[in-house]
């Protein structure tokens, strides 16, 4: 590591030096919105150049006092990347330097913050290694254990990623089923054909793009008394080369569960069936998992028949399985792909000086979640008291959220369905024409973090 130019930063009488290679600009501090559960060395977030970024206390980072924050002297130091997302609270600032390498002297051990001391005069100043004392933040000690092949497997189950789920209601209890084992999410009203003699929970067979189906009722097979309304759903699923329709009471929203949210399996009374729990906050939601579902085709077998959709062209065999919503009294949609999550409506952490389409931030299991306002983005006048739903969407630069007011579908579109949208603008990429062209879904371009930019 070769330091060329220095930052001198002081604390009391200590002088310290950042390599200039890091740092982007000096500024006055700015308004700093403090964040709950946060590491003690971050102060908060602060919007700076119209990005948010999280602020470091600099003294917190060498385990020294923090900043008190109330001298004329106190200062804030944006970082360039690979640190862009973070800045610096100092005590002081002081000149810039240019480094003598015969006025420095490195040290040897790798794993400090200090790498180096450099002479300037009477003065001593300690260089800081920025990028290992931020990765200290949230370094984590694992203690090392041997793996067996008995052990390996449960292991691996809780190192996994999260995965995201669809999580529904039946009788008044949530359950949950992975996105990837679903197709499509049809209402009920599809013609459905009764099959003589079939299991209780066979309501029929329907024929969806020129497939035939067998629809069964989930909440039959589960043993749990229906709720008959026009929430109820049918999901599509597919599993082992073989598809079949879950009838459901409605679709509560799309959550992300890492393995570590699972918990003990819970039998039913009869011991007949089991689920796997997840704990999420104070609810308790059952997994419908994979041994669920291949007990219901092999319960069925007989009339669940492999797929065999009829030829089409390539242009009808393309299909997009997107999140439909309502802001005011229009249809909106993202695709699916770029949606995380929806949640509850939860309340939000102001920005000071944020971008105007910015409302806030808000803490979801301890991540930071930019929130942007559509209703803002496109000029429409945002509900007050209503209970609204939160879209958590994946963009390049992380995650953000958007408050609307109802999401009322997940299902898919086909490509003679979708229209390219020719407005200028470049907000939507497609409007989606549904049932037989009567309802208009506008579907948002792939690049979702644009929305949350000032308008063109």
């Amino acid at each position: 590591m070769r330091i060329e130019e220095i930052l001198i930063v002081r604390h009391g009488g200590i002088a310290f030096g950042i390599s200039t290679s890091y740092i982007g600009q000096i500024l006055r501090v700015p308004d700093i919105t403090a964040l709950a559960l946060s590491p003690f060395q971050v102060c908060g977030l602060c919007a700076v150049g119209g990005d948010i970024v999280t602020v470091l206390d600099f003294n917190s980072l060498l385990g020294l006092q923090k900043c008190e924050r109330k001298s004329q002297k106190n200062r804030l130091i944006t970082l360039i990347s690979p640190l862009n997302s973070f800045s610096l609270l100092v005590d002081e600032v002081g000149i810039s330097l240019e480094i003598d390498p015969d006025k420095i002297e490195y040290l040897d051990s790798r794993e400090e913050v200090i790498v180096a001391v450099v002479h300037h005069g009477d003065e001593l100043i300690q260089v800081v290694d920025l990028e290992y004392a931020i990765r200290c933040i949230q370094k984590v000690t694992v203690n090392v254990q041997s793996v067996s092949e008995k052990n390996s497997t449960e292991i691996k189950r809780f190192t996994q990623s999260n995965e995201r789920y669809l999580v529904f209601k039946m009788g008044g209890a949530e359950y949950a089923i992975l996105i990837d084992n679903l197709r499509e999410i049809l209402h009920v009203n599809s013609a459905i054909t009764p099959i003589a003699g079939s299991n209780p929970e066979i309501q029929g067979m329907m024929l969806l793009r020129e497939e035939l189906i067998v629809v069964a009722d989930l909440r039959r097979y589960s043993r749990v008394v229906p709720h008959i309304s026009d929430k109820n759903r049918i999901m599509i699923v597919e599993r082992q080369g073989k598809t079949v329709g879950l009838i459901i009471d409605e679709i509560v929203d799309i959550h992300e569960f890492a393995q570590s949210d699972f918990d003990v399996i819970h039998e039913s009374r009869d011991n007949s069936q089991s689920f796997e729990i997840i704990k999420h906050g104070e609810r308790l939601i059952s997994l419908i998992g994979t041994e669920l579902l291949d007990a219901i085709l092999l319960r069925n077998e007989e009339l669940i028949v492999t797929n065999e959709i009829a030829a089409t062209n390539e242009k009808e065999a393309q299909v997009v399985e997107v999140v439909v919503f309502q802001l005011g009294n229009e249809e909106y949609a993202f695709n699916i792909e770029e949606v995380a999550e929806i949640i509850d409506m939860t309340s939000v952490t102001p920005i000071a000086n944020a971008p105007a389409m910015v409302d806030g931030v808000i803490n979801i299991r301890g991540q930071i979640v930019t929130i942007g306002s559509l209703y803002k983005r496109l000029g429409i006048i945002a509900p007050t008291n209503e209970d609204q739903k939160i879209i958590i969407c994946h963009t390049p630069k992380g995650r953000v959220g958007f408050f609307v007011k109802r999401v009322s579908d997940v299902m898919s579109i086909t490509h003679e369905q979708m229209h390219v949208d020719e407005s200028e603008g470049g907000m939507f990429s497609n409007i989606l024409h549904l049932d037989g062209g009567k309802r208009l879904v506008l579907l948002f371009n792939s690049d979702i973090s644009k929305l949350i930019k000032g308008a063109e």
